[in-house]
């Protein structure tokens, strides 16, 4: 992945940990500058950025929360700070929780909302205000989104209802913004299935079942985030990295 993405400029929401530290990791690997966004793992944020300046990539931390639009706008403003511009957004902070419809309240359905779905097109918006006042007259695309998404959101589930329907929304987005925000940027998703968690102690596979026979590793995910930036032709795409999940569901 060396050099796929030199002299660009990305913000990681949620790019401190999990998923989103190897998702960091990887972008600058292949030559991205990255802006590391935290809500309370600021610590590992700044860790991580150490660690990227020492390997002599360009990174910097912001904090903010997500769940408010003037949050957002913060992050956004904050980013563009330190870094000077942007060219990318990996949309990859989200809440998870187990809730079926029948436990689920207002609340439950805004606090999903807020992060996993408005906050990314927010941003969104947001990347491409800076990417035209910037570029003007630019006919190719000159930055990228990237959703992060679920495998789920290709077939029902019972038990989290307000997650789902927050993902899915963000699916539809994807997709929508991607023919609106054309030439200038490019909007994907990737949908990771279940990822290094155990399986139950009879050796079945507790998150279903799996055409390719083994669960999605963060660093797979990552490949993935990474070919949809660095690919100028590629826009509206939804790419499952979950082992075939999303063909049979959760069975």
């Amino acid at each position: 992945m060396t050099g796929q993405l030199t002299g660009k400029i990305v913000l990681v929401t949620g790019g401190a940990v999990r998923i989103g530290r190897v998702v960091t990791q990887a972008l600058a690997s292949a030559g991205a500058d990255v802006v590391v966004h935290a809500r309370h793992s600021t610590a590992a944020a700044e860790a991580l950025c150490t660690e990227l300046r020492a390997a002599g990539h360009c990174a910097w931390t912001v904090t903010g929360d997500l769940a408010t639009p003037d949050g957002v706008a913060g992050i956004f403003r904050d980013a563009l700070a330190v870094a000077g511009r942007l060219d990318g957004v990996v949309n990859n902070a989200a809440i998870f929780a187990r809730q079926p419809l029948t436990s689920s309240d207002a609340q439950s359905f805004d606090d999903m909302w807020r992060v996993n779905a408005r906050a990314p097109m927010l941003l969104t918006k947001m990347l491409a205000a800076h990417v035209a006042a910037r570029d003007k007259g630019a006919v190719t695309p000159v930055a990228g989104v990237v959703n992060l998404l679920d495998q789920r959101i290709a077939h029902p589930v019972s038990g989290c209802l307000p997650y789902l329907v927050s993902k899915q929304a963000l699916a539809a987005f994807t997709q929508s913004a991607a023919l609106e925000l054309a030439p200038r940027l490019t909007v994907n998703g990737v949908a990771p299935g279940a990822t290094l968690m155990p399986v139950a102690p009879e050796g079945r596979e507790l998150a279903g079942a799996m055409p390719l026979g083994t669960r999605c590793t963060p660093e797979q995910i990552a490949a993935a985030v990474v070919f949809l930036l660095a690919n100028p032709a590629i826009t509206g795409q939804i790419v499952f990295v979950d082992g075939g999940q999303h063909l049979v569901g959760e069975r």
